[in-house]
């Protein structure tokens, strides 16, 4: 019979509740770093505000839900969401993504995103042919229920 107080055997439990703990923490890291998408191109002024912070935007940056895409006057952003769902934001706009969940398995979420300038086109992903009811986009006092599969959404004038 084997005896389980031995140092050996508390060594062998501590660095297996370690090796886990670590796993665990590496995957969460994994998810938060993948984000709800990523940007793809880039064209002239582009900032993104996140968590009170304007950082440069580049291509390949992840995206995170509550992110505000900024362009300036020269310039343009593609964007690509985890459903697949292209953005592209063109001169002069300001694109709020509120809100994103997408379950890649059964490809069931929702999206919510806000147009305050400028103007984005727009080609739906895996959500909008799952459940186009959960995917809204807004400009100015206009909300707009995605059922189509390719729009442009124009909202001139200045940010408010």
């Amino acid at each position: 019979m084997k005896n389980f107080n031995t140092p050996s055997f508390a060594r062998g439990l501590l660095t297996c509740t370690l090796a886990s703990a670590l796993a665990l923490l590496a995957c969460g890291a994994a998810q938060a770093e993948e984000g709800i998408g990523r940007v793809k191109r880039l064209s002239g002024q582009v900032s993104l505000d996140r968590a009170g912070q304007t950082l440069p935007v580049q291509v390949g940056m992840v995206l995170q839900q509550g992110d505000r895409l900024r362009t300036g006057a020269d310039g343009a952003a593609g964007l690509t969401l985890n459903d697949d769902t292209l953005l592209t934001a063109g001169p002069n706009s300001s694109l709020l993504l509120s809100a994103f969940s997408f379950n890649p398995t059964t490809h069931e979420g929702g999206m919510d995103a806000t147009l305050s300038r400028g103007s984005l086109h727009v080609v739906s992903g895996l959500i909008t042919k799952k459940a186009p009811d959960k995917v809204t986009f807004k400009a100015r006092s206009v909300v707009l229920g995605v059922r189509g599969t390719e729009f442009i959404i124009d909202a001139p004038g200045d940010e408010s």
